[in-house]
């Protein structure tokens, strides 16, 4: 990548300097808390409101763990605390409150601040032309249903993750974006799936629009792995978006779904050399994780409403062979939904035409919700799945719903591909990470039109550091890059930052956020400044949009 000179540069914590140097580090971690949010329904279905941490009891592998968080949310606002440390929110638009120049994405915890939100995700890229229609009628018809204490964004998947709006109360904002939103108001054609041919009357016309009509197996085969890891790819940019977001979110993916493997529908498939045979089950287990972290349950809606295997429509005058392995229509799809809904404590939706009120239902499904945490008695980072079981053996007729385990997985060191593939995602993710506190001011470089002043703010509380000695050590990577509405990149600088800190400089960490300073060359054309800041010890990350027509 090349690099921009710079005019100046610092990184302080209280005025003090942060020592750097190219030695690597060794990081350690010897623990982690496990977190846990739990919907409990009582007899009547109705949320549970009056359970202690004392009414439940949480088991790994059958073993009782003691509980050291617990607390109670319900949807609404979070008070104000005496003294709360600083919240993070996962909305670029919130740098409208900020003063000029400045840009974040987070805001301090506050009255008003969301304690949850649900996102409806829109996913075209999955969903036939004909049921993409009637998803979004039935996503309008849910907006109008909204309430003063519902916090709902407006997301759409096809060609690329797009923000229609981010999350709001304000009904009438969302439907006033979806009347000039161009790729809501007509279907999307762009990603239409070959393999839809197999499943769908219209797919035929699925097929024509993308000159798929007469395609092989083989080519079915290779754009159903290429949607299923974009598919899973932007899971993982909602998880980073949404992990510093207080609370339970909500993800309410309306969708016609994906299979969990491909190529294993048929013996002639299987026996063609020609036709990739793959499971998806690292990549899901890898964007799972990342969605259990962000504390992000999945609720699918079947886009599709009502299914009937073809096999047994009336309007078949014979039956209709099939080739030995294939499942009933639709199965493959509804069973990747309840893996990724039962799997993040949520609930999926399929076999319903009336999908607003399956969105309504997975909305109202947290109106309460108990945090749980506990740390692990026997944690080894074996890398193994651990079951997890929640009990309130006191009290009879309540039923919990929670995500179902964890993989007990330490963080792998990760070689110089790897990090810069993270951050180039994030470089490219179109919604802001928020797993790193930021907050950025920008200015021109008085006297020099060519040069753009960035100051940062990390948050402390968003840093791993590790005790070696009588010193606190971490490292963070810095990144920036300009755009251009091309999507053209204009250079960029790239910064490792190694934090070496005395005790006493520890302490003003925790009392104040990590400054770093920064001026670089301005590309002449460019209309966007990423930045994303990067730790390396767990690999969160963080980034902030920055239009640089705001810039003054």
């Amino acid at each position: 990548m090349k690099r921009f000179a710079a005019a100046a540069w610092v990184v302080s914590v209280g005025g003090l300097l942060a020592q750097q140097g190219d030695t690597p580090l060794v990081l350690k971690s010897t623990t982690r808390l496990v977190m846990l949010s739990v919907i409990a329904r009582d007899r009547n279905n109705q949320p549970a409101t009056d359970l202690r941490k004392e009414d439940f009891r949480v088991k790994v592998n059958g073993k009782v763990q003691p509980i050291t968080v617990f607390s109670m949310e319900s949807a609404g606002q979070l008070p104000v605390a005496s003294g709360a440390a600083p919240g993070t929110v996962a909305s670029v638009a919130a740098s409208a409150s900020l003063p000029p120049n400045t840009f974040s994405n987070r805001l301090t915890a506050q009255s008003g601040t969301p304690s949850g939100v649900t996102i409806i995700l829109v996913d075209t890229r999955n969903t036939k032309m004909t049921d993409q229609i009637y998803a979004k009628a039935q996503v309008i018809r849910y907006l109008h249903t909204l309430q003063p204490s519902d916090h709902v964004g407006l997301y759409m998947f096809g060609a690329s993750l797009k923000v229609l709006h981010d999350y709001t109360s304000d009904a009438s904002a969302l439907l006033a974006k979806l009347n000039t939103a161009k790729d809501w108001n007509s279907v999307d054609t762009s990603e239409q799936d070959a393999t839809g041919a197999l499943q769908t009357d219209s797919a035929i016309l699925d097929g024509l629009t993308r000159g798929a009509g007469g395609t092989s197996e083989a080519e079915r085969a290779f754009y159903t792995t290429d949607k299923v890891l974009a598919t899973l790819h932007s899971f993982d940019f909602i998880s980073e978006h949404l992990a510093q977001l207080p609370g339970r979110k909500n993800l309410i993916w309306v969708s016609g779904g994906f299979p969990l493997d491909v190529g294993y529908d048929s013996i002639p498939d299987i026996k063609n050399p020609a036709v990739d045979q793959r499971m998806f089950t690292e990549e899901v287990d890898r964007t799972l994780r990342a969605m259990n972290d962000a504390n992000v349950a999945v609720y699918p809606v079947d886009a599709r409403g009502l299914m009937v295997d073809s096999r047994f429509s009336a309007e078949n005058r014979k039956i209709v062979a099939r080739p030995p392995l294939a499942p009933p229509i639709g199965v493959k799809e509804q069973q990747t939904m309840q893996e990724m809904a039962n799997r993040t404590g949520g609930l999926a939706f399929y076999n319903t035409n009336d999908l607003a009120r399956a969105i309504h239902a997975a909305s109202d499904d947290s109106r309460v919700t108990y945090t749980i945490g506990f740390y692990p008695t026997d944690n080894g980072f074996d890398g193994k799945f651990h079951k997890i079981d929640v009990e309130t053996p006191e009290r009879s007729g309540i039923k919990l719903r929670y995500r179902k385990g964890y993989f007990d997985v330490a963080e792998k060191p990760q070689d110089a591909k790897a990090r810069m593939a993270e951050l180039r995602d994030a470089v490219w993710s179109p919604i802001d990470a928020t797993a790193m506190g930021i907050v950025a001011t920008v200015r021109p470089v008085a006297g020099d039109a060519g040069s753009i002043d960035i100051a940062l703010k990390i948050d402390h509380a968003t840093i791993g550091l590790a005790q070696e000695g009588t010193r606190w050590q971490g490292r963070l990577d810095v990144l920036f890059v300009q755009r251009d509405d091309q999507g053209h990149e204009f250079g960029g600088v790239d910064d490792t930052v190694d934090l070496n800190l005395t005790a006493e400089t520890y302490k003003k960490l925790l009392a104040e956020d990590l400054a770093y300073h920064r001026v670089v060359a301005r590309a002449g054309t460019a209309k966007l400044l990423r930045i994303v800041v990067r730790d390396a010890t767990s690999g969160a990350m963080g980034s902030v949009t920055v239009a640089l027509g705001k810039v003054r």
